[in-house]
């Protein structure tokens, strides 16, 4: 019995494996993203979409838009925010900037994609809602922090101001993503001071002097991983991570918005076959 239940799970997880590399074409990823009736589905074709070297095209930036929109689902919309985020332009910030806030919605998951999402494109409308997040006592730390890093971008007293403010959360996360955007704004080192970061700001302005004179570069951070077990059996696998860049709205248009950016291309990727299936 022991013996016949180690061979299921075995063949489970070789038919799991098996799956993982059943690479869907392109039209095939868009008719799962818009399936109606499977949320997975959605989903992940709305992943593979926005990862794929063409997802930038017009015909898939107007399929997240319309998902970040209409879809109930927390884990489509979520897919659907980072997609547009990721490809989108300054303007869709402010398609995805309401789903930060509680009030619009009660889905963490949701609220945390939208942060994240506004890290990644330039758009000064938006920081009356990033402010709003970062000092909401209510939201959850990961929420408010992310808020904070975006929050980096933005040399303006306004940001200042908030960023000092929630140095004081209780959160050690949400002190550290402060501190690090109070940073990069200014080019000062003040750590989780609150009163010695107020006192420098105050006395700069006194002064006359820029207080973002020496600011840093912003770039938005991104997500790597180990690999798994089975990665490492499948030598052939090429897998890329995205780097870190500036903000859609920063950096010059002729960038890349895909993961070719690490070739350093300068016009965004063709749809090619994205309607063969």
């Amino acid at each position: 019995m022991v013996t016949m239940l180690s061979s299921s799970c075995v063949m489970d997880d070789l038919n799991d494996i098996g799956r993982v590399f059943e690479t869907p074409t392109p039209g095939e990823a868009a008719r799962w993203a818009l399936d109606t009736h499977d949320v997975n589905k959605r989903r992940e074709g709305i992943v593979l979409l926005s990862t794929a070297s063409f997802g930038g095209a017009e015909p898939y930036l107007k399929l997240y838009r319309m998902s970040v929109e209409d879809d109930d689902n927390p884990l489509v919309k979520s897919a659907a925010i980072a997609a547009l985020a990721r490809h989108g332009s300054p303007e869709d910030a402010l398609l995805i900037a309401p789903w930060c806030e509680q009030k619009v919605t009660e889905s963490v998951t949701i609220r945390w994609a939208a942060v994240q999402g506004l890290q990644r494109l330039h758009n000064r409308d938006v920081v009356p809602v990033l402010i709003r997040v970062a000092r909401d006592w209510s939201e959850q730390a990961e929420v408010r922090s992310a808020a904070c890093v975006a929050m980096g971008q933005y040399p303006e007293d306004r940001v200042v101001q908030a960023l000092i403010d929630v140095l004081d959360a209780r959160e050690l996360a949400i002190n550290s993503d402060a501190a690090e955007a109070l940073s990069e704004l200014t080019g000062q080192d003040f750590g989780f001071d609150l009163v010695a970061w107020q006192a420098w700001y105050e006395e700069t302005l006194k002064q006359s002097k820029s207080p973002f004179a020496a600011q840093r570069s912003y770039t938005y951070p991104t997500y790597s991983r180990d690999k798994v077990w089975w990665e490492h059996i499948a030598f052939w696998l090429d897998e890329q991570y995205e780097p870190s860049l500036q903000p859609i709205g920063l950096r010059s248009d002729d960038q890349r918005r895909t993961w070719d950016d690490f070739d350093g291309g300068a016009t965004t990727d063709s749809p090619g076959a994205a309607g063969d299936g």
